[in-house]
């Protein structure tokens, strides 16, 4: 169990930091120029790690589909999700997008391959709960300092966008494991993934050609997109590990914490203040995360 909590804690620390450095890069690039430096990064790191480790990839016509939906999410939940900590505050949107494992959760029981026990229920509440109180103490808490944080309002004022795209990255993340994990049991859990980076880059860099955005020179922010690529990178490949381990669920409910670290590094690094109530929704919805993946 140890090597599967030690993956787990890899992958929360290197997401979590990674999402920290959209914050700066999407706000200087774009969030869509931002992420498609990342995941091509990305899809090269993971082309040399299938290479390195030699792993046996097997193709089938469904994998290969439910791959593709996989990469469309990720790509997707990506760009809302750099799109709202562009926006900010990253307190507003890490909760929600990390109260992903609910819809899956919900998802499971709708097609009868879970049951919801009592204990599942009530964690299900609690994150709901805490997401909800998170939400709107942020909101309350952003409109009685908006004059104060007149000269951020890019980023800190239209609150209300930042939410529409934090719900929109919660439910395209849980999608991208929904669809991921039915791929990973036809193909494998890293031709899955690969074959989904691979798409990311592709849907990205053909929009690119489609005018759909512009990809400025990154300039200063070279080096942040390359440490935020190996980062992001790093942490899936530890998502794979720990699903090699004989508690892969472990893994996912340390990695799943990565909000945790987010929100640490924008306290620390960034300034941004939070009330004790404010703490306690938010702390309420990662513990509820963690009972409801841990009891699944």
């Amino acid at each position: 169990m140890i090597d599967a909590v030690l993956f787990g804690f890899v992958a929360a620390a290197f997401l979590g930091t990674a999402d920290f450095l959209a914050r700066f890069t999407s706000l200087r690039l774009g969030p869509a120029a931002a992420f498609t430096y990342v995941v091509v990064i990305g899809s090269l790191l993971m082309t040399a790690f299938v290479s390195v480790s030699g792993a046996k990839l097997t193709f089938t016509t469904t994998g290969l589909m439910l791959s593709t939906l996989h990469g469309l999410s990720v790509a997707g939940m990506s760009l809302m999700l750099y799109a709202a900590l562009a926006r900010g505050p990253i307190s507003l949107a890490v909760p929600i997008v990390a109260a992903h494992p609910v819809l899956v959760l919900f998802y499971e029981f709708a097609i009868g391959s879970s049951y919801l026990s009592l204990q599942q229920g009530l964690a299900a509440g609690l994150v709901i709960l805490g997401v909800v109180a998170a939400s709107l103490l942020s909101l309350n808490h952003i409109k009685d300092q908006g004059e104060e944080k007149n000269t951020h309002s890019n980023t800190r004022s239209s609150t209300g966008g930042t939410l529409l795209l934090a719900l929109g990255a919660c439910f395209a993340y849980a999608f991208l494991i929904i669809s991921g994990q039915s791929a990973a049991a036809e193909m494998g859990q890293v031709g899955a993934a690969w074959v989904g980076r691979l798409t990311s880059a592709l849907v990205l860099l053909l929009a690119l050609g489609g005018g759909l955005f512009r990809l400025p020179k990154p300039g200063n922010s070279l080096l942040p997109l390359v440490v935020q690529g190996v980062l992001d990178t790093l942490g899936y490949i530890a998502l794979l590990a720990g699903g090699l381990t004989a508690f892969p669920g472990m893994t996912a409910v340390i990695g799943s914490t990565f909000g945790f670290v987010t929100i640490i590094l924008a306290r620390l690094f960034i300034g941004e203040r939070l009330g004790t109530i404010q703490w306690i929704a938010i702390s309420l919805s990662f513990a509820g995360i963690a009972w409801l993946v841990g009891s699944s």
